[in-house]
């Protein structure tokens, strides 16, 4: 026999320790192949090797340490599991990876037990590693050790990931189908599987499990079905009370639901409402519907539908007395919850009227429904609204007689509601009057006419007047209700009875502002003579109303001009009414004095009236503007003048500009002057075209308004006009040349005082006086003494406007100038001179 020559396999391996060192060297193949031969060794004494040199992971270099994790997983080597997990712990994230990479190689239930508390670590990277792992590697098989690792606490971030990974697995289907087990035996071993999750879609197991428990169980069931709420139970109890529940499950009903109806009244109302056994839901409803509150009064209203009499009388008597005990409540001063219940209060006015109302009530639900609207109507009267105009119509004496103890003003509403929705229903209000002397009735027609439209009130009134001639009204003026008293002082004016004017002139001091009112709008039309004084004497009326009307009366007998001492008093009048209608009648009046009394008035005069009507009547520059379109060259020419004094915008400049073609010169003459005063450089290219103009007058105030811009290229184009054979044109431009820049006029000034032409020498005179340079002063002098009246009045009048005290030698002789006109100049500017 041939012998065979065994090959040791051992003989070309290189010894594991020597490579473990190499897996540090610094060059790359060396490290590489040192990994791929310890990987691959197959001395079963290099995981000896392996796991001695990993042990001490804390003392090795991290170039050491990510290869021989590397190799501890793809060797599986199982030892090294508790050093895996003590680098899961604190490594750092590149051997962490490695170490979840290696657990998950070894793939053992111990390797899973390390990685499953992991699934809650602070990094979401590791964290998405580990349950990708779990679910694509394990599987349904990690439910052992994601059960294991379930922490007591639910809040716990690790119960939250357990729970999600269990979701994605379906194992939570897989635990109830193992609960879910016929055998007893079984189902008790997986109970405290079930007990590690708080999961709703667990209770029914519970329920079902319930009756089979030993007593341990039965108590943990309790103490965990008592983490849920009612509402989160009752769908469950509701299955297993359609399938006649045990006593054991009633006990857990009444301990879990029935015991707290404070905390979920209308769901567990509702699930006792729909229990089908009689008897049961006799036995549950009856404690239930003595814990009755206004929040379930909607819900226990279906009650009044129940099979069983019993049922529906204790919810009746129930239901009456919440509708006293909440209207207590709501008047209560003290009531913190008085909000939310008179809110429940008026939802069950509106459910339960509109259930009287309803036809298809079987007669025992309608019976009911009525005794409640009685209970209800007791409270507030109005909810019988609805049902009085058949009440009335059937039987008006009747209908009369039960609401007539009530308080007036809630009858008055009923009646005008009536009326308000139908007119005519007031037409059988005045034949039940008719030879009726019941007071209450009369009074709530009278309060009615003031309630009733304009058209509707004169019918009603012409009606009531033609069957009730002979009524009897003292008594009414007198009422406490101001309405009341209105309409019966209304119908007293209207038949003139006996007295009529005592009673109206009273009736002017009345407490109410409506009687008032009334009382003056009636003497006005009774054509009293003394009518005026009263209206007067209600201009001092504290009410609005009472106020206005008694101005707009006065306004009438009086005219707007004789009006306008009164209106005086209401220019700062609290009422927005009042006051604007003054302000406009003042404005009205101020307008035509103003426009009448222009030319008398002083310019400074002028203009602060203008700024006062304008800020009264802010339409008072639209109004003049037009006027510059009138055909009448007068009005064109006042208004050109009066603008002068208003401020205007873009449309008054543009409405001014147009009237410079307008064919009156006086027109013209006014329109550049306004142009000139309003100060708009710009509007000089317009008022060049006024230099051609025909009228010395237009080409004068032309010079005088280019002046007044103060814009220097006027003195360009003003020089020219130092050499004009009209004086006034001439003065006008030696002035506003001065104005504009410092030129040497004085030529021209000499000039004009040497002609031979008094009116270029009165001009030349007033014009140095509006230059007001002393050095002119000599030049004046000569004319104090000239024979022309004109000369000597310009000559005072420069010399007063340079330096007045210059005339003080002058003053005895010029007091006694044979011209009036001088005199009183001299006059007037004496204490100027003193």
């Amino acid at each position: 026999m041939q012998n065979k020559i065994m090959i040791w396999p051992f003989t070309n391996s290189r010894d594991p320790e020597i490579l473990i060192k190499e897996l540090e060297a610094t060059e790359p193949e060396t490290r590489e192949k040192a990994f791929k031969e310890l990987k691959d060794h197959p001395d079963p004494d290099a995981d000896r090797v392996i796991l001695a040199a990993i042990q001490a992971f804390d003392q090795i270099s991290k170039e050491l340490l990510l290869p021989l994790i590397d190799i501890a997983g793809s060797r599986q080597i199982e030892e090294s599991l508790p050093v895996l997990k003590n680098i899961l712990k604190s490594g750092e994230f590149q051997e962490k990876e490695l170490a979840v990479q290696a657990l998950s190689a070894i793939a053992t239930q111990e390797s899973l037990d390390i990685l499953v508390p992991f699934l809650s670590d602070k990094d979401p990277a590791i964290k998405q590693m580990i349950h990708n792992i779990i679910a694509e590697s394990f599987g349904q098989e990690a439910l052992g050790a994601l059960l294991r690792n379930v922490p007591a606490d639910k809040s716990d971030p690790l119960y939250f990931e357990i729970v999600t990974i269990m979701e994605d697995l379906d194992l939570f289907a897989r635990l109830k189908e193992n609960f879910n087990h016929p055998d007893y035996r079984v189902k008790d071993f997986n109970f405290d599987s079930l007990t590690k999750f708080h999961r709703p879609d667990f209770i029914g197991l519970y329920l079902d499990f319930y009756n089979q428990a030993s007593k341990a169980r039965k108590d943990k069931i309790i103490e965990i079905l008592e983490e849920y709420s009612p509402a989160e139970l009752i769908p469950y109890f509701r299955k297993s009370f359609k399938q006649n529940p045990d006593e054991g499950v009633m006990q857990l009903a009444d301990h879990l639901i029935f015991s707290k109806f404070t905390a979920a009244k209308e769901d567990i109302l509702d699930f006792a409402m729909q229990i089908d056994d009689n008897r049961l839901r006799g036995r549950i409803l009856a404690p239930l519907i003595k814990k009755l509150d206004p929040f379930v009064f909607h819900k226990a209203i279906e009650l009044l539908n129940d099979p069983l009499p019993e049922i529906r009388n204790n919810t009746h008597a129930a239901l009456t007395n919440l509708i006293k005990t909440t209207y207590r409540r709501i008047n209560d001063s003290g009531e913190p919850n008085k909000a939310v219940l008179t809110k429940l209060y008026e939802q069950w006015e509106k459910q339960i009227t509109a259930a009287v109302k309803e036809h298809d009530l079987s007669d025992e639900k309608r019976k009911a429904m009525r005794r409640l609207f009685y209970a209800l109507a007791q409270n507030r009267h109005n909810i019988i609204r609805p049902f009085m105009r058949d009440f009335f119509e059937n039987n008006f004496h009747e209908a009369y007689h039960i609401i007539k103890d009530w308080p007036f003003d809630e009858q008055f509403s009923i009646l005008n509601e009536l009326v308000t929705r139908d007119p005519s229903f007031a037409t059988l209000l005045l034949t039940a009057a008719q030879g009726n002397l019941d007071e209450g009735l009369w009074r709530l027609i009278l309060k009615l006419i003031s309630f009733l439209d304009d058209e509707d009130k004169a019918a009603f009134r012409r009606n009531l007047l033609s069957r009730n001639r002979s009524i009897s009204l003292e008594q009414f003026l007198r009422d406490p209700d101001a309405t009341v008293r209105v309409a019966a002082l209304d119908l007293a004016a209207e038949l003139k009875i006996n007295g009529l004017i005592e009673l109206l002139k009273s009736a002017t001091k009345d407490p109410s502002p409506e009687v008032r009112h009334k009382a003056l709008e009636c003497l006005s039309m009774q054509n009293y003579p003394q009518t005026q004084a009263y209206l007067i004497e209600g201009l001092s009326d504290p009410d609005e109303d009472v106020a206005y009307f008694s101005i707009i009366k006065l306004k009438e007998i009086l005219g707007s001009a004789k009006v306008a001492p009164h209106l005086a008093r209401f220019i700062n009048s609290s009422s927005d009414k009042i006051r604007e209608f003054a302000l406009k009648e003042i404005a009205e009046i101020s307008k035509k004095r103003y426009k009448a009394n222009y030319n008398n008035l002083k310019p400074e005069v002028r203009k602060l009236a203008a700024k006062v009507i304008q800020k009264i009547d802010s339409n008072f520059s639209d109004s003049i503007i037009e006027e510059l379109s009138s055909l009448d060259p007068q009005i064109r020419l006042q208004a050109a003048r009066l603008l002068e004094n208003i401020q205007i915008d873009s449309k008054g400049k543009e409405a001014l500009l147009a009237a410079m073609k307008d064919p009156s010169k006086l027109v013209r003459a006014a329109v550049v002057k306004t142009l000139g005063v309003m100060g708009d450089s710009a509007l000089i290219k317009h008022l060049i075209s006024f230099f051609n103009d025909p009228d010395p007058r237009v080409r004068a105030n032309t010079i005088e308004a280019i002046s007044s811009l103060g814009d220097r290229q006027a003195i360009q184009i003003l020089l020219p006009f130092l050499e004009d054979s009209n004086n006034r044109i001439r003065a006008n431009a030696i002035v506003g040349i001065k104005k504009i820049g410092n030129v040497n006029v004085f030529p021209v000034l000499q000039k004009m005082l040497n002609d031979r032409n008094p009116n270029m020498q009165a001009s030349g005179l007033w014009a140095i006086g509006e230059v007001g340079d002393q050095n002119y002063l000599n030049f004046i002098y000569p004319f104090l003494n000239n024979s022309n009246e004109m000369l000597r009045f310009n000559a005072i009048r420069s010399i007063s406007r340079i330096k007045p005290e210059m005339l003080q030698p002058y003053l005895p002789s010029l007091r006694k100038d044979p011209s009036a006109k001088i005199r009183k100049l001299i006059t007037s500017m004496s204490f100027k001179v003193i």
